[in-house]
């Protein structure tokens, strides 16, 4: 089992690939050809194995998760806020644009704490170019035709972290709500978190899909240490979020709410179209 194991991850991408470069730079000639080899082969390796992926996730998920208990919810919670995350375009088996994975985990958690708290549930998310759909009105038709759950209010147009908590705001103060259980994926929250916060908004962080659980370190196994497609995204998701809080480190110096040009923003109610 364990040999098929090996073999199959070898045989595999990003495996092959591995093998293919390793092959490559015992066949280059030259100091610098070499280098850029050995440069391309450790970081593609690097970031096959789930152990980095995990470990490079690890310093992200600092918010606990709120555990399915009800009584666990803090009580100053008055709504649930989705953060929308990407849509697959045009999907045939759906007639057209669906949420992506990302999105689809978002509203399911979210879905499931309103079921325990009961609180008005409000979605985020607008598209990118070349995009049809916005994301928030795709997450609001899952969470009504597929969990059953009526949306408090959609906000179409933001395409940014900072954009979905500048442009929520008015959409949270008209309603009166000023603390928020924020859903996401645990290692996007942080800078979630910290541009809600700085949109005046309270937020008790509720996190779901962790890439770690306590502990972890001490039980890795031999698959932990073998290349897969899966740790590749996990380690590509990891360094994005690290060089992105980065970038708004640097922004932040220049401008007080980065990439929100105004605090305005067309926004809906479930009734509006």
């Amino acid at each position: 089992m364990i040999l098929y194991a090996v073999l199959k991850s070898l045989l595999m991408p990003p495996g092959i690939i591995l093998l293919m470069l390793l092959a490559a730079f015992w066949l280059a000639r030259g100091v610098l050809a070499r280098l850029f080899i050995f440069t391309a082969l450790s970081l593609l390796a690097l970031m096959s194995l789930p152990l980095v992926g995990t470990a490079l996730m690890q310093p992200l998920e600092i918010h606990p998760a709120i555990g399915p208990d009800p009584s666990s919810v803090p009580p100053e919670a008055r709504a649930i806020v989705i953060l929308g995350a990407g849509v697959r375009k045009r999907a045939p088996e759906y007639g057209g644009d669906t949420l992506d994975d990302a999105s689809l985990r978002r509203v399911r958690y979210g879905a499931f704490l309103h079921r325990a708290t009961g609180l008005p549930v409000y979605v985020t998310g607008g598209s990118l170019p070349g995009e049809q759909s916005a994301v928030a009105w795709l997450m609001a038709d899952v969470l009504e035709f597929e969990h059953g759950v009526a949306v408090a209010a959609i906000e179409p147009a933001s395409r940014t972290t900072w954009e979905n908590a500048a442009f929520m705001a008015p959409l949270l103060d008209q309603d009166g709500v000023t603390h928020v259980l924020l859903v996401s994926d645990a290692w996007h929250l942080p800078q979630a978190v910290e541009a809600f916060e700085r949109a005046g908004i309270e937020v008790i962080p509720a996190p779901t899909a962790f890439a770690h659980h306590p502990g972890w370190a001490r039980e890795l196994s031999y698959r932990d240490w073998l290349p897969s497609a899966n740790a590749f995204q996990v380690s590509y998701s990891a360094i994005h979020e690290h060089l992105g809080r980065v970038w708004y480190q640097i922004r932040r110096l220049t401008a007080e709410s980065p990439d929100v040009a105004d605090g305005s923003s067309p926004v809906a109610t479930p009734d509006q179209g």
